[in-house]
């Protein structure tokens, strides 16, 4: 007898084969996992604020004052899942607004493409004259959570935002107050209704200040522009000359006035005090004729003699009675 042998089992051997394999799939499955679940940490530097949008929804928490998620390690899972930013909250950024600083340097070497481009950044005047105007505006982000989801060119909003205000303070000023007195006004003007603007957009941005970098005519009448600057200059030394000296000649012909007055009051009182001496002197001589008319009448004939012969060169002839003059006397005892 021939003992029989074991036949091989063809679905034993499928069976295991399939167990590798799904437990290979799971592995793999889970390796994914891990490694996508690693990419889930994420960092945030101390000059940085995080924003974590979950499925594109920010969290309550990160809503509320200081906004976000502050310095540090931390995680989240990967996208699609959520999405991380990390916008700077410290640092100061720059644009340039209006005719750009390369512009107008390829302008001043004459190159042809931008004296082309220039007419693009024109602002006209309150009494439409054209200027070339340069601002230089600094911003920060202060809420990042607002910056990132009202944003998508941060840079280009505050540009605009700016210009816009920029060109319409501009239409408000004749241009040689925009050349020389308003200056200052301007930047302030600009900074306060641009920021009232941005805070309108809700965008999260605090401007730092606008400075304005070049503000003058273009090129072609630059010149004349120049010239009449100069001359109001000009103008302006003279009246501040005339007005130095007005001060310098004012005060002494204030003193001399005061003087002027004060002889003419002191004259004044001796005046009223003479008459007043001579009217008080006539009635007594009037109350004294009153009494007797004859004595005061001889005694003025003689005051008046007395007067009038002291003022007169008199000759006195000395003689006898009944005999020729023999002797004439000359006296003169009129004042020198």
């Amino acid at each position: 007898m021939h003992a029989e042998q074991p036949q091989p089992n063809p679905s034993g051997h499928s069976s295991g084969s399939r167990r590798r394999g799904v437990a290979g799939v799971v592995t793999g499955l889970l390796v994914l996992l891990v490694v996508y679940a690693l990419f889930g940490f994420y960092f945030v530097q101390p000059d940085e604020r995080g924003v974590v949008r979950w499925f594109g929804r920010i969290p309550e928490s990160q809503l509320k004052p200081p906004y976000g998620v502050g310095p540090g390690l931390h995680y989240a899972l990967p996208w699609p899942v959520c999405r991380v930013d990390v916008p700077k909250t410290t640092e100061v950024r720059q644009v340039s607004v209006g005719m750009a600083p390369e512009l107008r340097e390829a302008i001043a070497r004459g190159e042809t493409w931008a004296m082309r481009a220039s007419p693009a950044s024109d602002i006209f005047t309150g009494d439409v004259n054209i200027l070339k105007v340069t601002m230089t505006v600094h911003y920060k982000v202060t809420n990042p959570v607002a910056y990132v989801i009202a944003t998508e060119k941060p840079d280009e909003l505050v540009r605009v935002t700016v210009l816009g205000v920029l060109i319409k303070e501009l239409a408000k000023l004749p241009v040689d107050e925009a050349l020389t007195a308003a200056k200052a006004k301007l930047e302030n003007d600009t900074y306060t209704r641009s920021q009232s603007l941005l805070d309108d957009y809700g965008c999260g941005v605090q401007l730092v200040a606008t400075s304005l970098e070049s503000i003058e005519p273009p090129r072609a009448i630059a010149t004349a522009f120049k010239e009449v600057v100069s001359a109001k200059k000009d103008g302006e030394k003279v009246i501040d000359r005339a007005i130095a000296e007005a001060n310098r000649i004012l005060p002494r012909a204030r003193g001399d006035a005061a003087q002027i007055l004060e002889e003419a009051q002191a004259y004044y009182q001796i005046r009223v005090k003479r008459a007043r001496g001579e009217a008080e002197s006539f009635l007594n001589l009037l109350a004294e004729y009153r009494q007797a008319p004859g004595v005061t009448e001889d005694r003025l004939r003689l005051e008046t003699f007395a007067k009038v012969l002291a003022k007169v060169r008199k000759v006195i002839v000395d003689n006898k009675p009944g005999e020729t003059p023999t002797r004439i006397r000359i006296i003169d005892e009129s004042p020198e």
